[in-house]
């Protein structure tokens, strides 16, 4: 039997094994195929009996998360990192035939092609996973853990939750990975806005909608609906409290017994009784002085840390640790359970935001509390809501901001006002409050409300970037040390430079500013990944239109980059953009770039990527046309095959449909089925199309077809007047070559008399002179 090809790359990367207890069972490398019984519906079924046994082993290790499901036909095994050996993997044998392997930036995703749906297990062992086919029987399986506003799915060792299309549907998912066997989800279950699919190994959540999330936790992921309208997930939430008074926060907090009278010293030395102590640090922290009460809430060599705190002593020292900026500490707050009090939202998006996490979630958050908040003592509101209100007003969404009460009096809410009426659309009144905040005598907010405008006026094009690029310098340059900008706005001058460079054209200036930037209390996490994205496509989109302009010279930037330099600059900035249909675009631009620059193979693993994350099946059909190309490009015609057949709703496109009809008339061609391939270009008017099929006539020695088309091509490719490009001289000296075979003299004297004198170098005037010399035929060809 003839040797199936595999690539294995590393040694051990995938290993094929085999337990074959029939002593004459006939398979290929080794491994056996498995006799399966086909099924009607998604899901595990029973396989037939067999004495044979196939198993893939799969170098996971045991700090890899994973997670494994069936979509569609395939079975689809989730890694929560990158293994960059796996992108060297192809194909498989017997059951494991459809083996095919994607490597993301943040996940690698193994599919396996298999209609009939065999059962299927993984086992866990040293050094990685075991994936064999399986008879069946019982096996351990998660079981969910339904809380109050969130399930959990319980893991001893959970991984990374990676978000994902469905690769059959396109839904959306969250994958969520286990470093240890947990047997899966067992029996699928639904709820309003979600589903959990069963699966072999972790937890995979379709969210129908919007608000659906799912976050790792250390004692497992976590789903929930995250909305200031929420859909029921888990048990209901304990009732929201009718006034603040009677809130948990109040109740742990004790914000009621704030006095407006300062803060007596504290007693020297402190007292060692941890009751006196903690009442003390909650007279600090009413009193606004948060630094104070964390050191009250040091343990003594006396009275060392038990972990035993009540609840409300926990939620206190954790509120206290956040507000003294110990954010570490105070981790315990984005537990799940405090989502069933609502009034303890707030302080779970307080955390939040001061970590950098995700702004659409955290602000979600704030709006759900930010009423209540403002109703806290002033001594500790003033603390506290500024930065709450700021936060909404720049990241909020118009629903989230309408949920902010009317801010308090007081220069502490100045800034966030002038930034609602900018968000609100009142760019006039906006830019004068801000004119005016710049000569606060508070110099953190003078130093936003400069940062702040000169975003405004960018945002609104009243200044150029060029102008933005010199503005935000000078303010990160500042003339004297009273001038110099805190943390904060050092953080939004330096992202707005980003920016307004990559606006002017600079990005390599703008992706070293980025580089110098972290997420944090004053950026988000989604918004830094969402610059480096913006950086990026404006890079790689701006390099294709010079490619397409360049029509055969070497491809530059708009700021005269090289594509090599160009494609490099991406490939190092990539991970920086977070995964989803956004960056999908992305890698369908940078992998057409690479193609561009005769990088194939580079092609063929980025489009593979945008393929992964891309949910629209018409743009996933777009990209396979590319992934035809790329494959074509590397005499790879199987894989050019499968991506040109996987290209679908061709008749709501007919321009993918003539894409679809080209490739398969270019992977014709490279099986030497000339006539196949001019069949399926019959009617292909493109320029590549015209190319092809003068190629194809070229090669049959067709030559009066072949000056028929190359001459339609050349009709609309070549200018009248004015140089040629190297390109264009060759397509004339090709158009030239088959006139000549022809022995057409129309054409020939069309040309010489089109040329007018304009030469093609001088190699090319001397060869072009030797062919106007043929002899024509009785009767020129039409």
């Amino acid at each position: 039997m003839k040797r199936s090809k595999v690539s294995l790359g590393l040694a051990g990367c995938l290993l094929m094994q085999l337990t074959n207890t029939a002593p004459h069972a006939q398979g290929v490398d080794s491994l056996h195929t498995v006799p399966v019984v086909p099924v009607q519906a998604e899901g595990l079924q029973p396989l037939g009996e067999s004495t044979d046994r196939a198993s893939l082993f799969l170098p996971f290790d045991g700090q890899t998360g994973l997670a494994a499901f069936w979509s569609g036909s395939s079975f689809v095994v989730v890694a929560d990192r990158a293994v960059p050996a796996m992108a060297r993997v192809s194909g498989g044998t017997g059951v494991f035939a459809g083996l095919h392997v994607s490597v993301m930036d943040h996940a690698t995703l193994v599919v396996l092609s298999l209609p009939a749906h065999p059962q299927l297990a993984l086992t866990q062992h040293n050094g990685g996973w075991e994936l064999a086919a399986s008879a069946g029987g019982t096996k351990k399986s998660l079981a969910p853990e339904q809380g109050q506003g969130y399930i959990r799915f319980p893991m001893a060792q959970p991984g990374q939750v990676v978000a994902m299309p469905d690769p059959a549907s396109g839904a959306r998912l969250f994958v969520a990975t286990s470093r240890q066997a947990t047997g899966g989800i067992a029996q699928p279950m639904q709820g309003v806005g979600y589903s959990v699919k069963q699966s072999t190994e972790g937890a995979v959540v379709v969210a129908d909608s919007e608000q659906i999330f799912v976050h790792s936790t250390p004692r497992g992921p976590v789903l929930q609906a995250l909305s200031l309208h929420p859909v029921p997930i888990g048990q209901p939430l304990y009732p929201q409290a009718d006034t603040p008074e009677r809130g948990k926060d109040w109740q742990w907090l004790e914000p009621g017994h704030a006095s407006s009278a300062a803060l007596p010293p504290l007693p020297h030395p402190l007292p060692d009784d941890p009751t006196r102590r903690l009442a003390l640090a909650h007279a600090a922290f009413l009193a606004g002085n948060a630094q104070q009460a964390e050191q009250l809430l040091v343990p003594t060599a006396s009275h060392p840390s038990s972990g035993a705190q009540e609840q409300g002593e926990q939620f206190f020292r954790a509120v206290v640790a956040l507000l003294a900026g110990s954010s570490g500490s105070a981790s315990i707050l984005a537990d799940a359970s405090w989502y069933a009090w609502p009034e303890l939202h707030v302080w779970q998006g307080l955390y939040a935001m001061n970590t950098g996490q995700d702004s659409q979630i955290t602000s979600v958050l704030l709006a759900q509390g930010a009423r209540q908040l403002a109703q806290y003592p002033a001594s500790v509101r003033d603390r506290i809501f500024p930065q709450l209100a700021t936060y909404l007003a720049r990241y909020g969404t118009e629903s989230q901001r309408t949920a902010l009460p009317e801010l308090p009096d007081g220069s502490a809410y100045d800034l966030p006002r002038a930034l609602l009426l900018a968000r609100s659309g009142k760019t006039e009144t906006a830019r004068i409050a801000l004119e005016n905040l710049t000569a606060s005598s508070n110099p953190v907010t003078a130093s936003y409300a400069q940062v702040a405008l000169v975003r405004l006026l960018r945002e609104t094009d009243q200044i150029a970037p060029d102008m933005a690029v010199d503005v935000y310098g000078k303010l990160l340059r500042p003339t004297g040390p009273d001038q110099a900008l805190s943390v904060g706005p050092r953080q939004e001058a330096q992202l707005g430079l980003a920016l307004a460079y990559s606006e002017n054209g600079q990005s390599r200036a703008a992706l070293a500013g980025l580089d110098g930037l972290q997420s944090g209390a004053e950026l988000p996490s989604d918004r830094l990944a969402e610059a480096y994205s913006q950086v990026l496509y404006r890079l790689v989109f701006g390099t294709l239109r010079g490619v397409s302009e360049a029509r055969g010279t070497a491809a530059h930037s708009a700021e005269g980059l090289s594509g090599e330099d160009v494609a490099q600059m991406v490939a190092q900035a990539l991970p920086k953009v977070r995964d989803g249909s956004a960056k999908a675009k992305l890698l369908a631009g940078y992998g057409r770039l690479l193609l561009s620059l005769g990088k194939a193979g580079e092609a063929q693993i980025r489009l593979d990527q945008a393929k992964q994350m891309q949910p629209d099946p018409l743009a996933r059909s777009e990209i396979q046309d590319f992934l035809a190309q790329a494959a074509l490009q590397q005499g790879h015609l199987a894989d050019a095959q499968a991506a040109t057949d996987q290209i679908l709703l061709t008749a709501l496109q007919p321009d993918l449909a003539a894409r679809k009809a080209y490739n398969a008339a270019r992977i014709a061609q490279a099986r030497g089925e000339t006539a196949k391939a001019l069949a399926l270009l019959a009617h292909d008017e493109t320029d590549a199309g015209l190319d092809l099929r003068g190629k194809l006539y070229e090669s049959d020695r067709q030559w009066t077809q072949a000056v028929q088309v190359v001459g339609r091509l050349a009709s609309r490719s070549l200018p009248n007047e004015g140089p040629l490009t190297d390109s264009q001289k060759i397509l004339v000296l090709r158009l030239a070559n088959d006139a000549a075979a022809a022995r057409d003299q129309a054409t020939l004297h069309t040309l010489k008399d089109w040329l007018a004198g304009r030469s093609l170098g001088r190699e090319r005037d001397e060869l072009l002179k030797i062919l106007l010399q043929t002899p024509g035929k009785l009767k020129a060809s039409p």
